[in-house]
């Protein structure tokens, strides 16, 4: 399994726009072949870090979805994030 996860710093305020982009992420990497799953957390020791992760079968899937798709998506995106950081992870 290949996990792509995006660490990002969000006010309060915009916590419900930023769950809405996620929806939209999902529901369009749910569309595509390799992909298993979705999740958001939020750090309990830094205030207004959260991070999502997507779980795909394995790198290639991801690679491919993200080359299509990511910058359309980044576009309809609607909250203003900051990005602290960007981690791959594949289960062995």
């Amino acid at each position: 399994m290949f996990i792509h996860m995006v660490l990002f710093r969000i006010k309060k305020k915009h916590v419900p726009v930023y769950q809405k982009d996620c929806r939209l992420w999902e529901k369009e990497a749910a569309k595509h072949k390799g992909y298993l799953g979705y999740h958001t957390l939020s750090r309990t020791n830094e205030k207004g870090h959260y991070a999502s992760f997507y779980m795909w079968q394995n790198e290639k899937f991801h690679r491919r979805f993200m080359d299509k798709h990511h910058d359309r998506l980044v576009s309809l995106s609607k909250c203003p994030v900051e990005v602290l950081g960007y981690y791959n992870f594949k289960t062995r």
